[in-house]
């Protein structure tokens, strides 16, 4: 691989972090705190995103944003017909995508952590996680045995605004879906409203309550506008990062450890670039080996979901007409000076967990309604300008896997993604099911004055004619993990340790939601900022 320009020395610091999102933005005030260490987060995006990443409603501003979004987009794969591949969306600022997420607050199955243990992760448990999230969380409701009220990230109650989010509700009590007031309790099975990251409102993403906090501390260093390029070695010791910013390079030294928390495509792709990879993809990009792991970019997991399309006849959602845009003028000025009404809101208000067949025993599919219709996990915005609503419907334990890959003429550039969606034959099935449920909330009285039929898909297709729709227009929910495996000695699959330590060199870890074995069954914010808590006792615990 060719270095154009030369490398300057900078400072030496404790520890290098690579990536502000959630994890970075966690590690750098946990690692901070003490005043012991100094810090140094480097993050490529330059600056947190300012009015439209705090205004709750404001997140769709960044869909398109160069400056505030990696707009990944996956490879045209074989078993789908999506022609452009999956539109991937993910933050490119300080908080990363926890500053351009729906702010949902859910953490998944305890049983979904006690899978990780049983796989060798000893330390994973659910027991062993709780007492992280409650460590970070200071939720409106108080403490409990499941909730705390003391730590930096808020998580509070937002009553619906839309009606039909509300109407949403009795339709999944008419069909029979009890209601779930805490999802994060004691069962995530049923339906209500989310509790999201917001304060008074404004979102509380990682960069407001993990890393603004920390900015005046004289032993952490941000820069921001800085791509990391590759760790570097002393034979297999790590001792630094190279990156860029601006058209200059810099080196700056670790005296103790390099941590990786940019995420399940950028912590790989960080990785191969610095020679920790499959020795037939580096020599194909022109790396040196380092340490030759294949597993590196594999097991890429993501919630592939489905957006159910419905008419709404009571044409009191939201559209981007120019109408609709005229009628957002009021809020929005309203929103400025009280922080409060329509925009102090998610999109995705309420929703459901529910199991897609009774074969399955804990819920296997998320459902979340939102009173807006757009394609192509929110790129495409051509179905704004119509009324109409949309369910949309992912499958939570998916086991299709996919990988992420350096770009062998640009190892710089964008990774390629490929998500292996639908693969297997045991997500077809529970997907068709859970959207066959969905179909039947969404035909519930309830919602008789909003449901003016369905656009897309038809539910009157058979299994065979609905799967062919799907894969014509899947997406995802925005929840990859994956691709920096964590797992014991013997685990062949795994790129890190259960003490998140890279394997095969030193003084490297990885601490993001890459490192997940299994992908949760919820939405991922919370779980990464977990990891980062557990993450930090692990490295202070060494030092």
């Amino acid at each position: 691989m060719t270095t154009p320009l030369p490398c300057n020395d900078t400072e030496s610091f404790d520890y290098i972090i690579v990536g502000a999102g959630s994890a970075g933005c966690t590690l750098a005030n946990r690692l901070t705190e003490c005043g012991r260490y100094r810090v140094l987060l480097l993050e490529a995006g330059t600056s947190h995103g300012g009015l439209f990443s705090d205004m709750p409603s404001g997140f769709a501003r960044f869909m398109h944003s160069r400056k505030f979004n990696w707009l990944y987009r996956s490879q045209k794969e074989p078993q789908l017909n999506n022609e452009k591949g999956c539109y991937t969306p993910r933050g490119k600022m300080l908080g990363g995508s926890s500053g351009i997420n729906a702010m949902i607050y859910t953490r998944g199955l305890a049983s979904d952590y006690n899978a990780w243990a049983e796989l060798g992760n000893h330390g994973w448990s659910y027991n062993d996680l709780l007492p992280y999230f409650i460590k970070s969380e200071s939720n409106s409701r108080g403490r409990s045995k499941y909730h705390g009220d003391n730590g930096p990230l808020s998580v509070s109650d937002v009553a619906p605004y839309y009606r039909v989010s509300k109407q949403f509700l009795e339709a999944c009590d008419q069909y029979g879906l009890t209601a779930n007031p805490d999802f994060n309790g004691s069962q995530l099975e049923g339906h209500g409203a989310y509790q999201f990251t917001i304060k008074d409102g404004k979102r509380c993403s990682a960069y407001h309550a993990y890393l603004k906090p920390a900015l005046t501390r004289t032993n952490l260093t941000v820069l921001s506008g800085c791509l990391t390029e590759r760790v570097l070695f002393s034979g297999k010791q790590a001792t630094g990062v190279c990156y860029q910013q601006g058209r200059n390079r810099y080196i700056a030294n670790a005296e103790k450890e390099v941590i990786l928390c940019a995420g399940a495509f950028n912590s790989p792709q960080i990785l191969l670039r610095s020679g920790i990879g499959s020795a037939e993809q580096l020599t194909k990009s022109g790396i040196e080996l380092v340490h030759e792991n294949s597993a590196v970019g594999k097991n890429l997991q993501e919630h592939v979901d489905i957006s159910i399309h419905c008419k709404n006849n009571a044409k009191d959602g939201l559209t981007l007409t120019p109408c609709g845009l005229v009628k957002l003028s009021v809020p929005f000025v309203s929103y400025l000076f009280t922080k409060k009404g329509q925009l102090a809101h998610s999109l995705a208000e309420v929703g459901a967990f529910y199991c897609s067949s009774g074969k399955v025993q804990e819920p296997d599919i998320q459902v979340h309604l939102l009173p807006v219709m757009f394609n192509d996990s929110g790129y495409d915005w051509t179905p704004t300008l119509k009324q109409g609503f949309t369910c949309h419907v992912c499958l939570l334990r998916p086991e299709s896997r996919g990988e992420v890959r350096l770009n062998p003429e640009n190892p710089f550039g964008k990774p390629l993604i490929t998500y292996g969606f639908l693969k297997e034959e045991s997500d077809k099935k529970a997907l068709i099911n859970g959207i066959k449920k969905a179909f039947e909330i969404l035909k519930q009285p309830a919602l008789s004055k909003h449901h003016g039929g369905f656009i897309f898909p038809s539910p009157e297709l058979s299994d065979d004619q609905l799967l062919k729709q799907i894969k014509s227009k899947c997406g995802l929910i925005y929840h990859p993990t994956g691709t920096c495996k964590m797992g014991p000695e013997n685990d062949n699959d795994a790129v890190v340790s259960p003490e998140l330590k890279v394997k095969g060199v030193e003084r490297l870890r990885v601490v993001d939601a890459s490192i997940m074995p299994r992908v949760i069954s919820g939405n991922t914010n919370a779980p990464t900022i977990a990891i980062a808590e557990k993450g930090a006792d692990l490295i202070k615990a060494d030092a």
